[in-house]
């Protein structure tokens, strides 16, 4: 064979995967929906809402900080403390009425 067809059949395959790994993470992300973002002591406050959720048995999924290459590190201290609470979009009404069947203090 070719040098150059073994190439662009190795070139066709690698864009191929990434199509299929773009697409697989993009359909799971669409999935959710993001019930709130906060730092320091409001994102505890979202902690425990999320716990309220979690205890309701809705499906949920917590971020907690910012992924960063150790490069970049240094200049996202302030990052560390993020926190942010995701919900599945067919639970999303349910979750609404539960966070607001509460006040928050």
């Amino acid at each position: 064979m070719d040098i150059q067809l073994v190439r662009t059949v190795l070139i066709i395959l690698l864009v191929i995967a990434f199509l299929v790994i773009v697409s697989r993470r993009t359909k799971e992300n669409l999935r959710w929906s993001l019930i709130g973002e906060a730092f320091g002591e409001k994102g505890e406050d979202l902690l425990k809402d999320a716990a309220r959720l979690e205890a309701a048995d809705l499906e949920i999924r917590v971020e907690r900080g910012v992924k960063t290459s150790f490069l970049f590190r240094r200049f996202s201290k302030d990052l560390d403390d993020r926190v942010a609470v995701y919900v599945l979009k067919e639970d999303l009404d349910q979750a609404e009425d539960i966070l607001a069947s509460r006040p928050r203090r």
